[in-house]
């Protein structure tokens, strides 16, 4: 099969032709179809994570899938071969034309789900949904949600509507009417806007930022209320000083997830964005890729 690897920290992706892997116990092969940028795969593959994320090589990077049952393993019952699946793989091997993945990743894809938007959705939606969770967000509260144009922000703005609670976010100018459209009450173009100057205290901030943008976010929640991040840890002396607690979302991709999430895409309450589609079999470019100005949502590479 051909697939993308890399072969050291800091190397290039090389596209090759590589042995198909097999299913083993509680694993489905797929035949993938379609996969998307995340981006802690360059980072990953950098180095930039070695401490405490480390690689063995030579790797296939990604982790979303969106495509059919090639083969099933022992002890899979739940799955056939040509069904049509998403999800997504803990341990890499995206970039590349089949990939086994641990059946308990996986989904059915709902008809109302393509297969590229199937392809941008495992990861970030759990992020989202687990993001929420941990802020506890419920109806009538108020919540900011930095960087609202990323997949985990589109989605998280969407899943936090739904739920009742009044959502602001950040972005840029030329993503306003798309976010508003997706349910949010008020976007800030953080390049004009100092966002902590612009509203009241809120019940929780879902940081997708980090650095600077999650430091001037714990002075914005009230006594009691949540800060939950998803790229560095909160700052536990920042919590205590504002009386606020902090978590960091440890994303873990479900079948039970997935399938909470196939529903709302079935019942229509939620949709699911694509940036922009590319060739995956590009590999001197495809870490270099950025979503078109206006547009919302992540990056999907073709791979069939």
């Amino acid at each position: 099969m051909k697939a993308l690897r890399i072969y050291e920290y800091g190397g290039a992706l090389q596209m090759e032709e590589v042995d198909q892997p097999t299913a083993g116990p509680g694993q489905v092969v797929v035949r993938n179809m379609a996969t998307s940028l995340n981006p802690i795969d360059p980072r990953a593959a950098s180095g930039a994570m070695k401490q405490v994320f480390p690689l063995e090589f030579p790797r296939i990077p990604g982790g979303d899938i969106s495509g059919t049952v090639e083969s099933v393993g022992e002890g899979v019952s739940q799955f056939k071969a040509g069904d049509e699946v998403f999800g997504f793989s803990a341990a890499g091997g995206a970039y590349a034309e089949f990939v086994a993945v641990d059946a308990g990743a996986i989904c059915i894809r709902p008809v109302e789900l393509s297969v590229a938007q199937g392809a941008a959705v495992a990861v970030v939606v759990q992020t989202a949904m687990q993001a929420l969770a941990l802020a506890k967000v419920g109806p009538g509260q108020n919540v900011l949600i930095h960087a609202g144009s990323g997949g985990v922000g589109s989605l998280a703005i969407q899943l936090a509507h739904q739920q009742g609670a009044h959502v602001i976010t950040t972005a840029r100018a030329e993503h306003k009417e798309a976010l508003l459209a997706l349910g949010a009450d008020r976007v800030i173009d953080f390049t004009t806007e100092r966002f902590e100057e612009a509203m009241e205290l809120l019940d929780a901030v879902l940081d997708l930022v980090g650095g600077e943008t999650l430091a001037r976010s714990y002075a914005l929640i009230k006594h009691g209320g949540i800060l939950v991040t998803a790229n560095q840890p909160p700052d536990a002396k920042e919590c205590e000083k504002h009386g606020i607690q902090g978590f960091m979302v440890q994303t873990k991709v479900t079948a039970e997830g997935l399938q909470e999430f196939a529903k709302l895409v079935e019942e229509g309450k939620i949709t699911p964005l694509v940036a922009e589609v590319e060739t995956l079999w590009e590999p001197e470019m495809i870490w270099a890729k950025r979503p078109p100005a206006k547009a919302v949502g992540k990056i999907v590479f073709t791979v069939d």
